[in-house]
Parts: C-alpha cells; structure tokens; sequence
C-alpha cells in the first residue's frame, strides 16, 4: 500500500511540473517590467534541549562457537551479546522507567533456518549500579524449555531495566549485556552458516 501510494504522488507531481512548465513559457514572451526579491528565514531549534536519552550497542555483529553439549542428541554453540550502553545527557530525569527489550529473528541459511526459539541468553550488568538498574531473566531455548519461545518472543525479552531514574541520573550512563546460547537438535540440523539478526529496543 505504501508503495502503490508512492507512485501515485510522483504521477500527480510529474503532471502539476509539466503544466507549470507550460505557463513559464507563455510569461517568457513578456517583457520584464521590474522584480522584487522575498528573503525566506527559518530557525531550526535545538530539537533536545535539555539532552537525550540513547542506545549505544560496542558492535554490529557476534559470533558463537560450538561447545560440548554434554548431550550427543544436541549441540550447542555460545557466544557473547556485544555491550549494550544506555546514555542520559539530559539535564532533568523523568519520574518513569527506561528499559531494553531484545528479540531476535530466525538463523538464515543458504538451504535451512534455524528458528528464534533455540537462541537463549543470560543478560548481566557490566556494573554494579544500585538497587535501581536490574538485568533481566534468563531466557530458555527451547531445547531447555519446550515451552519457550527463546528470543524469538514478538514482544521482546528484558536486557535491563532502569526502575528510578531519579536515583541514578547523575550516573551518566549504564551498560549491560548477555551470554548467547543456541541449542540444536543435532540428528536434524543442517550444516552450514546460518545468521540472525537480534533487535535491542529503547523504552521509556
């Protein structure tokens, strides 16, 4: 639909351009009596005055490696969350919560997917900040769990939560991140690379 839309605005545009084209030509034939210049101003704002909150994560990518499962029907691989940093400049903290969800899509291979639900994770605080910033729950594969979705839960799964921003604002800044586990079925899975890509949300 957004598409479709997207063509029908250039469509109008292109139009509206070769009738303006048009009328140009016919003023043209007139001679020019006398012209008058506008000076157009505009004042763009500090759009954050008072500073902002931000996400910052050390890296774009992680790899796991395999380990002994200590299970020959399962392998598993590890592998370390790059650390994930929330920033406060502003001057004023708000009396709410801020907190980082993170939900992972499917293991893309060239000739297999490997799905959300066998990615895991331990999330830990890289300091210790107070009682106000918590990590999250660790989050089962469902190798571990049957009934887990892994991180492949549409709503997201806690990294850490920061419950009084009144009591840690002059902290600055806060970083956590988490241990990865993926857990295979070892008498199914295909070889090969497989990659995923792990979405760490903002709230507040």
């Amino acid at each position: 639909m957004r598409k479709l839309g997207a063509v029908r605005c250039g469509a109008i545009m292109l139009g509206t351009a070769l009738l303006a084209s048009a009328g140009t030509a016919i003023a043209h034939a007139d001679e020019v009596v006398d012209e008058g210049d506008v000076e157009i101003n505009v004042e763009v704002t500090d759009r954050y005055p008072s500073g902002v909150l931000a996400l910052s994560v050390a890296a774009d990518s992680t790899v796991l490696t395999e380990i002994d499962s200590g299970d020959p029907l399962v392998r598993e691989f590890t592998g370390a969350l790059p650390a994930v940093t929330v920033t406060d400049t502003r001057s004023v903290a708000p009396d709410v919560p801020w907190y980082v969800l993170g939900t992972a899509g499917d293991f893309i291979g060239a000739d297999s997917t490997i799905t959300a639900e066998h990615l895991g994770w331990a999330p830990y605080l890289a300091d210790d900040y107070g009682p106000s910033l918590e990590a999250g729950f660790d989050v089962a594969t469902v190798i571990d769990d049957p009934d887990s979705e892994g991180l492949g839960y549409a709503d997201g799964e806690l990294l850490y939560v920061n419950t009084d921003q009144l009591d840690t604002y002059d902290q600055g800044s806060w970083t956590a991140s988490a241990d990865l586990q993926l857990k295979v079925d070892a008498t199914s899975v295909a070889p090969g690379a497989y990659t995923s890509v792990l979405t760490l949300s903002l709230f507040e």
